[in-house]
């Protein structure tokens, strides 16, 4: 009885289970997917995760390749981060626009009109002399 109850621990203790949200397609997919650990460790790396799931065969993979394109509950990591049970593996897409030029473009608006009618007031007042 002792011996079955220690060979069902080590077997829940063998594998972990894991989250993987794709936000690369719209509506963003959620899986759940069981790892197997190399070692009696409760934790895996990343790219090993990656790996069984089957979605990265190298650290070249081009999910790795953009920084920040790969995180775990919103936080952006490397291919060497440590994998947790219960933890949720984020797979981003690209950013198209830069949130600092939206920022930027939202606030010199009105600066350019208001500039925009200052130089046609120049223009008037040039063309009247």
């Amino acid at each position: 009885m002792v011996r079955e109850m220690s060979k069902a621990v080590a077997n829940s203790l063998s594998t972990i289970e894991v989250e993987l949200c794709d936000a690369r397609v719209l509506p963003p997919q959620i899986t759940v997917h069981q790892i197997k650990l190399n070692s009696k460790k409760l934790e895996t790396t990343l790219l090993e995760a990656l790996e069984q799931i089957g979605l990265v065969t190298s650290m070249n993979d081009p999910i790795f390749l953009k920084k920040g394109s790969v995180g775990v509950f919103g936080v952006p990591l490397t291919h060497d981060a440590t994998i947790y049970a219960g933890d949720r593996i984020e797979l981003y897409r690209p950013i198209l626009i830069d949130p600092k030029t939206i920022r930027r473009k939202k606030a010199n608006q009105n600066k350019d009109a208001v500039l925009q009618e200052k130089a046609k007031k120049r223009a008037i007042s040039r063309a009247i002399r």
